[in-house]
């Protein structure tokens, strides 16, 4: 395993247009996945120390969808991706994940992850050489043939190491990582069949799975810009609210917050990853082990993606208050409870 690259200076904003050979080579290199039958969408763009979206403390720099869609609109189509790079032309390359682009990967992450597959593979074989990927960050991720039968996205199948599947994406080369270094491919070849062993580990985490988000309701396209400032508003008052959980509720405050976040999601009105790396963060800083963040987190969003939150008909910039504990689905009660 290679080392995690060294911190980069930050780079500056990039310059606008089509112009730099940056932007031209982002475009191409877009309309080439496409062509090879990978559903491309346009990410936004790490800029100095945070990120084109313009949020004060985003999570998720250059790795989060600009469409109004997302993941949704995420297409082969030459032209869409040219005009979507004519508009954004330094975004970010994101491919989805699934039956649609024939992907499952596992996402290893530093520090954790590189021993947890070496456990796995000294346990059952070595995975086969498939084509692979260096993040900005420094870990790795294995592309592997879609097996057909359905692969959900999955945070911490065993630490260190999620998996992304029907109705995830991943950010692909060349784009820029928030550290200032790029995404790069280190195998190049046709993604592998997935051995027995890791299809049957990814089968029996079924039970806690990220499940994929819902179609966009046709209220919530018409909503517009009220929808957006609706999630938006919802996302910052349950994160602030996990932020001042005391101790002995910090669970279960997680708990009801992704359950909350994850019906915005199923709603098409939040990104999944976005959400669940920022519930992260933040009970990170809170204190909670990371095994127990992956495990509520999953429960909840989980939870929330089988029943979505519609938008409401008043135009309000502020989310509803998180639903009573004895409205929430038995499971995520039971986990919410489990104190520390």
């Amino acid at each position: 395993m290679d080392r995690a690259p060294q911190p980069a200076t930050p780079h500056p904003e990039p310059a606008r247009g089509l112009e730099s050979p940056d932007a031209r080579r982002l475009v191409e290199v877009a309309v080439r996945y496409g062509q090879h039958g990978w559903p491309v969408l346009p990410l936004h763009t790490p800029i100095g120390r945070g990120c084109s979206c313009s949020a004060s403390e985003c999570g998720s720099p250059g790795k989060h969808p600009r469409t109004a869609r997302g993941l949704h609109e995420a297409s082969t189509d030459d032209a869409r991706i040219r005009d979507w790079w004519a508009r954004w032309p330094h975004a970010n390359v994101g491919v989805a994940t699934g039956a649609v682009s024939g992907l499952v990967v596992l996402d290893i992450d530093v520090p954790d992850g590189p021993d947890s597959l070496a456990e796995l593979e000294a346990r059952h074989g070595s995975l086969p050489a498939t084509c692979e990927q260096r993040t900005g960050s420094g870990g790795r991720q294995l592309l592997f043939a879609h097996p057909g039968t359905p692969v959900r996205n999955r945070a911490g199948v065993v630490p260190g190491i999620d998996v992304r599947g029907d109705g995830g994406y991943i950010v692909v080369p060349p784009s820029r990582h928030a550290a200032g270094h790029r995404y790069q491919w280190t195998g190049r070849m046709p993604p592998a069949q997935a051995p027995g062993w890791l299809l049957a580990l990814l089968d029996r985490s079924r039970g806690s799975e990220h499940r994929p988000s819902r179609e966009v309701t046709p209220s919530a396209l018409s909503a517009g810009g009220r929808a957006e400032r609706y999630a938006a508003a919802a996302m910052h008052d349950e994160l602030s609210r996990l932020a001042a959980a005391v101790e002995g509720a910090r669970n279960a405050t997680l708990n009801r917050a992704a359950f909350s976040l994850g019906q915005l999601v199923a709603a098409g009105l939040l990104d999944h990853d976005h959400v669940a790396t920022e519930l992260e963060r933040v009970a990170t800083d809170l204190g909670l082990g990371d095994r127990e963040i992956q495990r509520t987190v999953a429960s909840g969003l989980g939870a929330g993606l089988d029943q979505p939150r519609a938008v409401p008909d008043l135009a309000v910039a502020r989310a509803a208050a998180p639903p009573p504990a004895a409205s929430l689905p038995v499971p995520v009660r039971r986990i919410g409870a489990r104190r520390r």
